[in-house]
């Protein structure tokens, strides 16, 4: 079986390829005054979801209390 190659006119990326580096961007996580970088980027998004719920279990609390003080 061979592999024939064709022109395309999408610009597909050669995963292949040496990774490029930017210059301008640092690889260590430390800033110019020293100290260490903290990402907290999924803990901010747990905190979120959780702020979320309990304002939804809250509203749907009294959602619940009011249908149940009318339809009696």
């Amino acid at each position: 079986m061979t592999v024939h190659f064709f022109e395309s006119p999408l610009d597909f990326q050669d995963f292949a390829a040496e990774p490029w580096v930017d210059p301008s961007h640092t690889v260590s996580g430390a800033h110019l005054d020293g100290l260490a970088e903290v990402n907290l980027g999924a803990f901010r998004g747990l905190a979120f979801a959780l702020i979320f719920e309990i304002v939804f279990v809250i509203l749907g609390g009294l959602a619940w209390h009011v249908f149940r003080t009318f339809a009696h």
